[in-house]
Formats: structure tokens, C-alpha cells, sequence
């Protein structure tokens, strides 16, 4: 690390940087017990990041320092304390009402992932910071900073089950499109992180066994066509080991219904028509399915009467007017 950088950094972090956590905690009270309020000053610096206030905490509390400390300093340590031991009676810093908390917890997240300290307890912390983050606070400001997150945990082969879920629980196609820049990394496992998140290999794309640009390339190709219809499943790594997070709700896709929810929702509204439509479309296979919504989209994008006439034809008649669509594209 370079002087001038070091220079950027609060006292305590620099210690902690330069020397290591137990030097840092030396320090802190050997100042604190010559001139207690000279390190209060130092614990409160607004510089100060949340790796080096977690590891302090078990000398703030050793010399009563709680009461010298700044309301975000406070708040962070209840937020870790509640966390880590029992559930003491009291307020819940991580309450929904409580909004002291919310630039806390982007403190803890913002200046605390990027050096993480491999403890569960601190990892713990920082998946809460995010859930909370995302799920109350709807903070979209975050994510790019959680993606990062994820793929480098998962290049240390450490835990990262927690924050895809809290990711995914965001449902916005950002998110996808976030994950899809790993796929051209040259970090081995990036790309396939990425890979399995955006669950390619059900995307039938032309160049998922290419190059990873193509592969990226290809991937927003089919996220921008199909973005009317994509849904976020709620599925997670807790429940299965190989979850679809995001998928095309097909029957919307056939019927050319888009939604802007990404969640999974009925359709509304429809007509005699349609509603046979439907109803022998989930009859179908789930490759006549794809097929026919495939098929769908092509055809009205390229003329909706065309596309009209198509759909009121008996779905037997639909299907071998798909094929011959798709061959003669051959």
C-alpha cells in the first residue's frame, strides 16, 4: 500500500493496516489509558472503517469505552453484538423503524467488504448489513457492491449462499445484467459462477460454448428480448443446489403479454380466444412450449396481423408453422 493512500486512512486503520489487528489493538489502549478522550477522538474519526471497530470490540468494552463512542460507531457495535451473542432485551437496532440504522448499516457494507476478515461472525454481519439493505430499504445503490462481494468470497471458496439470496431478492434485471459482465472474466471461476447464477445453460444461447465475450454478448441479447416476461422464482442455494433464480414465463411470452412486476403473476383479461390458446398451450411439451413462444415473439415483431392469425389457428396448426418458420430461417 503506497504512503499516499495510507495517508487517506484514520489512524487506527493505518496501524491496522501496516501491523496487523493485534498491534491495532495494543495501541488503542495504550492511548486510551493515557488519554482516554484522545482515543475516543481517534474510534470516531469519520475515516474510521467498520474492519478495524469490529476488531476493537472486545477492548472498547474491556475499558467502558462505549460512552465515548459517536452514534454510528454505537449503533454498528449493537448491530455486531446482537449478532454475535444472545438476543438481549432491548431495541432492535435492525428494526424496519429504526432508520438510524440504515447509513450504519451502508457503513459497515461500504468500508467493511472490501478487506472482509475471514470470521464467520464478520461475514454474519456484513450478510445482514445487506439483507437489510436490499429488503427494507430497497438500497439499489448497493448492488454492484454486492455482486463484487459474491464473486470474490466465492474465488476464496468461502460462503456466499446468504447474500445471493439477499441479491436476487432485489428483482430487477440490473442484478442479471451485473452478473453477466463476469461471464467474459478470465477468472476461471467468475465465469462460471456467473454461468450458473444466470442459469445459461437454459438459454439456448448460440455462443454458450464460445469465448466469454460471446457469451456475454449473446446473454443480453436474450435478456433484452425476453425482459417483458422474465420472472424472479424465489428459489435460493438453501433449497436446492442447483436453483433457476430468474426464468420466462412462457405462457406470456406466447401470448405476447408482457408484465414490469418480474414476479410471477396470472394474466389477466383474456378474451374466449386466448383463453383456448392457453389452455391447449399447457398441454404441451416443455420444448413445444419454448418452441411456440419462441416462435411467438418472432412473428409479431416482425407483424402483429400476421402474428393474430397465427394464434387463433388450431395449436397442432401453430406448431407446423413454427417449424417451417425455423427451417426456412436455416
Amino acid at each position: 500500500m503506497n504512503a499516499d493512500h495510507l495517508n487517506d486512512l484514520s489512524y487506527l486503520d493505518q496501524i491496522r493496516r501496516t501491523e496487523g489487528a493485534e498491534k491495532c489493538k495494543s495501541a488503542f489502549l495504550e492511548i486510551f489509558r493515557k488519554d482516554a478522550r484522545r482515543a475516543s477522538t481517534m474510534l470516531n474519526d469519520d475515516r474510521l472503517m467498520f474492519p478495524s471497530l469490529y476488531i476493537l470490540r472486545e477492548p472498547i468494552l474491556q475499558q467502558r469505552a462505549q460512552r465515548y463512542l459517536n452514534p454510528r460507531n454505537r449503533i454498528a457495535l449493537q448491530i455486531a453484538n446482537r449478532l454475535k451473542g444472545p438476543k438481549a432485551p432491548g431495541t432492535n437496532a435492525l428494526s424496519p423503524k429504526q432508520n438510524a440504522a440504515y447509513p450504519v448499516l451502508k457503513w459497515i457494507l461500504q468500508t467493511g467488504s472490501a478487506e472482509e476478515i475471514p470470521e464467520d461472525d464478520y461475514e454474519e454481519i456484513l450478510d445482514v448489513a445487506v439483507s437489510v439493505l436490499i429488503t427494507v430499504h430497497k438500497d439499489a445503490d448497493i448492488l454492484p457492491l454486492v455482486v463484487d462481494l459474491i464473486f470474490k468470497r466465492n474465488r476464496d471458496g468461502r460462503y456466499i449462499h446468504d447474500l445471493v439470496w439477499a441479491l436476487f431478492r432485489f428483482q430487477d434485471p440490473q442484478i442479471l445484467k451485473l452478473i453477466a459482465l463476469r461471464l467474459a472474466s478470465s477468472e476461471p471461476k467468475d465465469a462460471e459462477l456467473a454461468a450458473e447464477l444466470l442459469n445459461i445453460d437454459k438459454t439456448d444461447l448460440p455462443a454458450v460454448r464460445g469465448d466469454g465475450k460471446g457469451r456475454q454478448e449473446s446473454y443480453l441479447h436474450w435478456l433484452e428480448e425476453n425482459l417483458p416476461y422474465l420472472y424472479f422464482t424465489q428459489e435460493s442455494f438453501q433449497y436446492t443446489s442447483r436453483p433457476t433464480f430468474c426464468t420466462v414465463d412462457l405462457e406470456r411470452k406466447y401470448l405476447q403479454k408482457g408484465t414490469p412486476s418480474y414476479s410471477k403473476e396470472s394474466i389477466p383479461s383474456l378474451d374466449d380466444d386466448e383463453n383456448k390458446c392457453i389452455a391447449a398451450f399447457r398441454r404441451l411439451s416443455s420444448e413445444e412450449k419454448k418452441a411456440l413462444s419462441d416462435y411467438s415473439q418472432k412473428i409479431c415483431g416482425k407483424s402483429e396481423p400476421a402474428w393474430k392469425e397465427w394464434l387463433h389457428m388450431p395449436v397442432t396448426e401453430q406448431i407446423k408453422a413454427a417449424k417451417a418458420g425455423w427451417e426456412g430461417d436455416e
